[in-house]
C-alpha cells in the first residue's frame, strides 16, 4: 500500500515520504490528530517505506519486507499497543499473572523497547517502534521511555500515534517532532458513506457526530444515532426543578462510559446550534437540523446559559476521558446546566 492511498492528509504524507527518500527521518514523532483518519495506518506505512526493498521513500506493498511490517511479524518493527490488546493477541504477558491492564504500563516499556533496542538490528536497514495509541502510557510508562525518546539506537525511529497528544506528559511532546493530522472533510465523508449504501440524512448526521474521523462515521449505524438522538430529545426536556428525572437520565445513559461519552458529544454539537440560535436567532444554520424544533425551544436560555452548558459537558466529557463513573458524571453535568 503505498502513501498514495492515504486520503486527505496530504501535508503530512508528503513530508515523511521526502524524509524517507532523503534519509532525514526524526529520531521520533508524534502524529496527533482525531481518532479514525490515518495516523497508525501512515505509522505503519512509514516503517515500509524506510525499510522496501524498492527504496524509493515510498512502500510497494508486496516486498518482503512490507509484507512481514503488514503481518506485524518483521524483527525490526515493533508495535506497542495497550497491555490488555497485546495480552489478547498472545503478545505479551502481564508479570504475576495480574488482569491486563487498559493502559500501556511500564513493564511493556522496560520490557519490549528497552530490551529490543538493547539489541542489533535483525535485518532492516531503519528499526521503528510504534507506540499506538500512545495516550495510553500511563504517567510511569511515559517517564520510562523518556531517555529513549531523547536518544534512540541509530537508525531507529520511535512514533508515538495519540489523538489526545495534549495529555501526554509535555517532558514526552518536547522529545517528539508533532506531526498533526487534520480532520477529514466532510465532502470527503459523506461520499465514502454514501458509496457504503448511507441515506443523504444518515450519513450527513453521522459526519457531524464523527468530527471528522472516517473510521468513527463507518461504525455510526442508523439505529446508535437514533438513540443518541432520542437522549438528546429527553435531556432538552429536563425540568429545572425536580433532580428526580435528572438522577434517572444519568443512570440510563451513563451505565456504560463510552456511551456516556457519546451522548456527551453529541449534547456539545447541539448546544452550539442552541447557543448559535440564542445569539443569532431563527437564521443561524445548524450542524443537527433534525433536532431544530428542540433547538429553537432551547434557545430561550439566551446565550448565558447556553454557554454555562456547554462548559458544563465539556467537564463531564473531560472526566468520562480520565475515567470517571458515568453516572456521576452526567449528575454532575445536569447540576452544572440547573444550577452553575
Amino acid at each position: 500500500m503505498p502513501f498514495a492511498e492515504i486520503i486527505g492528509q496530504e501535508r503530512a504524507v508528503d513530508a515523511l515520504r521526502t524524509a524517507v527518500r532523503l534519509g532525514g527521518l526524526h529520531h521520533a514523532y508524534l502524529f496527533a490528530g482525531p481518532e479514525g483518519i490515518g495516523k497508525g495506518t501512515v505509522a505503519r506505512l512509514l516503517a515500509q517505506a524506510a525499510n522496501c526493498d524498492r527504496a524509493d521513500g515510498d512502500a510497494c506493498g508486496t516486498c518482503p519486507p512490507c509484507r512481514k511490517i503488514a503481518r506485524g511479524v518483521h524483527p525490526d518493527v515493533l508495535v506497542v499497543e495497550r497491555e490488555r490488546d497485546m495480552a489478547r493477541a498472545g503478545r505479551w504477558e502481564p508479570k504475576g499473572g495480574r488482569t491486563p491492564s487498559r493502559d500501556i504500563v511500564v513493564d511493556q516499556v522496560r520490557e519490549l523497547v528497552d530490551r529490543r533496542l538493547s539489541l542489533r538490528r535483525f535485518e532492516g536497514r531503519r528499526r521503528f517502534v510504534l507506540i499506538d495509541p500512545a495516550d495510553a502510557m500511563n504517567p510511569q510508562a511515559q517517564n520510562a521511555i523518556l531517555k529513549t525518546l531523547e536518544e534512540p539506537p541509530p537508525d531507529t525511529t520511535l512514533v508515538l500515534v495519540s489523538s489526545a497528544a495534549d495529555g501526554l506528559l509535555p517532558t514526552v511532546r518536547s522529545r517528539c517532532l508533532r506531526l498533526p493530522f487534520a480532520p477529514l472533510p466532510d465532502a470527503l465523508l459523506e461520499e465514502r458513506l454514501a458509496a457504503a449504501g448511507r441515506s443523504p440524512e444518515a450519513a450527513r448526521l453521522a459526519v457531524t457526530l464523527a468530527g471528522g474521523s472516517l473510521g468513527k462515521a463507518l461504525l455510526l449505524d442508523e439505529a446508535a444515532m437514533g438513540a443518541r438522538r432520542e437522549a438528546v430529545l429527553e435531556a432538552a426536556a429536563l425540568p429545572a426543578d425536580d433532580a428526580r428525572p435528572w438522577i434517572a437520565f444519568a443512570a440510563r445513559h451513563g451505565a456504560k462510559r463510552e456511551r456516556a461519552r457519546e451522548v456527551c458529544e453529541l449534547l456539545l454539537i447541539w448546544l452550539r446550534d442552541v447557543l448559535a440560535r440564542a445569539a443569532a436567532g431563527e437564521g443561524a444554520p445548524l450542524a443537527l437540523a433534525d433536532l431544530e424544533e428542540a433547538t429553537s425551544a432551547a434557545a430561550r436560555l439566551g446565550p448565558e446559559a447556553a454557554l454555562r452548558r456547554i462548559e458544563s459537558v465539556r467537564r463531564a466529557l473531560l472526566a468520562l476521558r480520565h475515567n470517571a463513573a458515568g453516572p456521576l458524571a452526567l449528575e454532575r453535568m445536569l447540576v452544572g446546566w440547573f444550577h452553575g
